[in-house]
């Protein structure tokens, strides 16, 4: 190996080095930025929060809940046997 291609590898090593680095850095700088923002929010306790007199938590009598009807029902398993019926073998339309 010449001096030329181990200063060449050389330089892609300490290339790849920087970038990873770089990399590491910037992504843990993200990471502390948003730890920051979190311990900045504040959040109240739930026995703090109460909910308004006007939210109802209850159903009125007056609504009902009633199934949906199908109009159309699919049609039954029996219809995926005669489209099997209807089919012709291959042996009957002359193929080897």
């Amino acid at each position: 190996m010449s001096p030329l291609d181990m200063l060449i590898f050389l330089f892609f090593i300490l290339v790849t080095i920087k970038a990873a680095t770089s990399c590491y850095e910037h992504w843990r700088d993200i990471d502390e930025a948003a730890e920051r923002a979190a311990s900045r929010r504040v959040r109240p306790s739930p026995s703090v929060v109460r909910t308004s007199r006007t939210v109802r938590t209850i159903r009125p009598s007056a609504v009902r809940v009633t199934p949906i009807k199908r109009v159309h029902a699919p049609a039954a398993a029996a219809v995926r046997n005669t489209t099997i019926a209807r089919q012709t073998p291959l042996k009957d339309k002359g193929a080897a």
